[in-house]
């Protein structure tokens, strides 16, 4: 708005000396001009701005529009005072019954004579400017009435022009409200409406020419005690108002509300019916409107003391009064020009039943000349208690398709999503021009999948930067999700022109999962960089795309674990075309079952020579167990040779029992020492060539310590010492027998030489002496103690110690034996001397 000027050159300018009822002036820097008023016709509405067209006539012929539009004026409406007295000091001519302010929108040049032309103009209340600034904005974590009395500021309003000072309801903070292609009057006026927060405009009670925007939501800012006679009561004197032509109508309406809302942040929906007892025409009533999707967060209750608005209930009662609204329309025309909206008329004289509880003026059509009373037609409803006018919710505006996004977060980079506990992200919107805290540029969004449930479903985290194309429940602005992300210059596709063979999932980690569907060179590839770890199956190609390999392969630059509770197959054997069972193994169970006949064989032959016998229960076990991985088993086939490598020590351990079988030949070779030790026996039998034990270098010693031992050939047996001696000593006596002849050396030392036939002593020279004895040197074997030092922990962990715990042995025998651990959870007694099984129970402490 803007000051006027030069109107003092207006020709057809008059004064307040001037007998017209109507007086219209524009602000001339502080001063006023005041114009020839012919015709008045205003409209005035609750909740919308008053609006005036103004015919006036100037003997200037060719105002410009710039001295007018958009300048601050003023149109005053008058009566004469009838008992004013010149003579009477400080009586006054005129009495002013209403003052308009405002700021002209519109001027026009109607027509023009030779003595003058006549003008058109319409005074608005500067609210109305708001209907020319139009945009799409986002506010957030803001109420209605803080977020209407910030954009009135924002165009200039005072705080004196503001009036939210009488609000019944208290109205939660939304996250976000939306502003969408709309002017900001438009928004305001839908945003009030939404809520059921009305307004009228008032002069300052104080400064006349300023006008204040009052809001409410109930009935505490009627404008009660405003009386007037119907007509048929009417003095004669001429400066009594009063009504007539009054005339109801009245409409069967909905009898209640019921509302309801889907709220994902409760998981459940959120429901409330509401009855017909806000109004007192329950005969006229019938049936129920629902209505959904109204946004409200909490249930509300219609007896609480601090009424929540937006609730449930809120809503429900909200939507009922607005129906009622229209159950009894009002109408009248009165000649007073100080009836406004907002006024609860109280009519004297004979009127209809449904004037009487008070006729409250929600709009009126105001027309005057300047030769003819001024008239105003008004519209109303009746005065109720229970139910308040409330302005028609203007429908909020909806959009189609998508609006594209940012992600958001507060850290700039940020190489992480910037989520909520419930998976939602903040988005920029690239609509919205004004600044708001990093990250947090609109209320927190979901994030629209193909899949999703409790705790589970498919979600790839969005980073900030990436674009988003934002979709609407509904339409609804303030009703957002995320329909999915897109790919923009700066953050290229994975997929393009040059790679158009390839399906590609990438994390921003650089985790991969690609699928190549070129023609004879399909592979699929799952990677992460963390250790290198792949999966490669297929054609095989490294970074450039060259091929480096088929089939599979698993590798990484850390370590790796195969686990399988119920049991592993590693084979080559062939299923052509991935054609058969998973647990085919027939090759499995053939070569199991030919290395247990080979055992079996082998074992009967050794069993006739006499030599060791071993169980083959535990292998036929081990087959059984292994086939079809009916136990926890790891079985590795390979069709064509299998090899075990390693560059330092490799450990072959069994628990239990430990077959080796080879149908043809067998190869242990050690390039140092090998040591074998058994704990009862050891066997070896060859059924064939022979056994042949041999030391290139060394001594070779056999002892049976605690035993016998025998020697024994088929054919010859040899005893020979290539460069030494030969020693054989007994501790009590040796014999040499064959043919029954022999040499006895008994214990004492004496020689016997005996023969059923004939002694041969053959030799140049035969020496007799005396007696001479020698002495040997008999080894001595220490006696060893074998045990096994037992420690007690819980199942599978080996650091819980069962410290000071009671225990039970009981040996194979039936033997018992009963003690407690030590601070270690060992005990002499868990000390094993045999390799025995025993039977062990833990004892409860007393």
């Amino acid at each position: 708005m803007k000051k006027g000027s030069g109107f003092y050159n207006l020709e057809g300018i008059v004064s307040e000396e001037s007998i017209n009822k109507y007086l219209f002036s524009v602000r001339d820097e502080g001063k006023l001009g005041l114009l020839d008023v012919e015709t008045i016709e205003g409209h005035e509405n609750l909740s919308k701005p008053y609006s005036y067209k103004i015919t006036f006539t100037s003997k200037q012929k060719n105002i410009p529009p710039d001295s007018l539009l958009n300048i601050e004026g003023s149109l005053k409406i008058r009566a004469p005072n009838h008992n004013w007295n010149k003579y009477i000091q400080g009586s006054e001519k005129w009495l002013y019954e209403r003052q308009i302010e405002g700021v002209i929108t519109s001027f026009s040049l109607i027509s023009t004579s030779a003595d003058e032309s006549l003008y058109e103009i319409r005074l608005e209340h500067k609210l109305a400017l708001l209907s020319r600034c139009k945009r799409s904005a986002i506010y957030l974590n803001i109420n209605v009435p803080k977020l209407v009395t910030q954009i009135l500021k924002e165009h200039a309003f005072a705080d004196y022009e503001i009036d939210f000072d009488n609000l019944v309801c208290i109205y939660p903070n939304r996250e976000m409200i939306v502003q969408w292609e709309e002017s900001d009057l438009a928004f305001i006026s839908r945003i009030l409406s939404e809520v059921g927060i009305w307004f009228r405009i008032a002069n300052h009670h104080a400064v006349s020419h300023i006008m204040v925007v009052i809001f409410s939501d109930s009935q505490c800012q009627y404008l009660f005690d405003q009386k007037i006679m119907h007509s048929s009561h009417a003095g004669l004197t001429s400066n009594e108002y009063s009504i007539d032509q009054l005339v109801s109508k009245h409409n069967v309406v909905s009898a209640g509300v019921k509302v309801k809302n889907f709220d994902y942040r409760l998981a459940n929906s959120q429901m409330l019916n509401a009855d017909a007892d806000v109004s007192a025409e329950r005969a006229t009533a019938y049936g129920t409107e629902y209505r959904y999707a109204d946004i409200h967060h909490q249930p509300g209750s219609q007896f609480a003391e601090a009424q929540p608005g937006e609730s449930s209930w809120f809503y429900a009662k909200l939507h009922h009064e607005i129906i009622l609204n229209n159950q009894s329309i009002l109408t009248g025309v009165t000649t007073s020009p100080s009836i406004v909206p907002g006024m609860v008329l109280e009519i004297d004289g004979a009127i209809p039943h449904a004037f009487a509880s008070g006729f409250v003026v929600t709009a009126m059509q105001v027309t005057g000349r300047r030769d003819a009373a001024l008239q105003s037609r008004l519209i109303g409803i009746p005065y109720s208690q229970n139910v308040c006018f409330r302005p028609q919710p203007l429908p909020r505006p909806r959009i189609a398709g998508t609006v594209p996004a940012i992600v958001s977060s507060p850290i700039d980079n940020d190489q992480y999503a910037h989520i909520d506990v419930q998976g939602r992200y903040w988005v920029k919107f690239d609509f919205d021009l004004d600044q708001h805290r990093q990250g947090y540029e609109s209320m927190p969004v979901r994030l629209a999948r193909v899949y999703a449930g409790d705790t589970y479903g498919h979600h790839f985290p969005l980073i900030q930067g990436t674009e988003v194309a934002i979709a609407f429940e509904g339409g609804d602005p303030e009703r957002p999700f995320i329909a999915h992300a897109l790919h923009h210059a700066p953050k290229p596709d994975p997929v393009t022109s040059r790679n158009n063979t390839r399906n590609v999932i990438r994390t921003a980690g650089l985790n991969k999962l690609r699928m190549e569907d070129r023609r004879g060179q399909e592979h699929v590839k799952l990677s992460t960089e963390y250790g290198k770890t792949q999966l490669n199956m297929g054609h095989l190609v490294d970074a450039g795309g060259k091929p480096r390999g088929e089939g599979a392969e698993l590798r990484t630059d850390d370590r790796a674990v195969l686990r399988a509770a119920k049991g592993i197959l590693l084979t080559t054997e062939a299923q052509p075309k991935a054609q058969g069972k998973q647990l085919d193994m027939s090759a499995v169970v053939q070569q199991l079952q030919a290395a247990l006949t080979l055992a079996t064989s082998l074992q009967q032959s050794a069993l006739t020579a006499q030599a060791l016998n071993v169980e083959l229960g535990p292998q036929q076990q081990l087959n059984a167990a292994l086939e079809q991985l009916t136990r926890s088993g790891l079985v590795a086939y390979a069709d064509h040779g299998m090899a075990l490598l390693t560059p330092q020590t490799m450990a072959l351990s069994a628990d239990k029992d430990l077959s080796l079988n080879a149908a043809s030949n067998g190869s242990f070779n050690v390039f140092k020492k090998l040591s074998m030790a058994v704990g009862q026996g050891l066997s070896l039998f060859s059924r064939a060539i022979g056994i042949k034990i041999i030391a290139a270098k060394d001594d070779i010693s056999v002892q049976a310590q605690r035993g016998e031992m025998g020697l024994l050939s088929d054919k010859h047996f040899h005893i020979q010492s290539m460069n030494g001696n030969v020693t054989i000593s007994a501790r009590k006596n040796i014999q040499l027998l064959c043919g029954g002849g022999g040499i006895r050396i008994n214990e004492d030392g004496s020689v016997k030489i005996f023969s059923p036939a004939k002694v041969q002593l053959k030799g140049t020279t035969l020496d007799w002496s005396g007696p001479e004895s020698a002495k040997d040197k008999t080894p001595v074997f220490q006696e060893e103690q074998f045990h096994r030092r037992i420690k007690l922990h819980g199942s599978g962990n080996p650091d819980d110690v069962l410290k000071n715990t009671k225990f039970r042995l009981t040996k194979a025998s039936g033997e018992t034996i009963e003690g407690v651990t030590d601070d270690e959870g060992m005990t002499p007694l868990l000390d094993m001397t045999e390799m025995d099984e025993m039977k062990m129970e833990i004892l409860p402490n007393e």
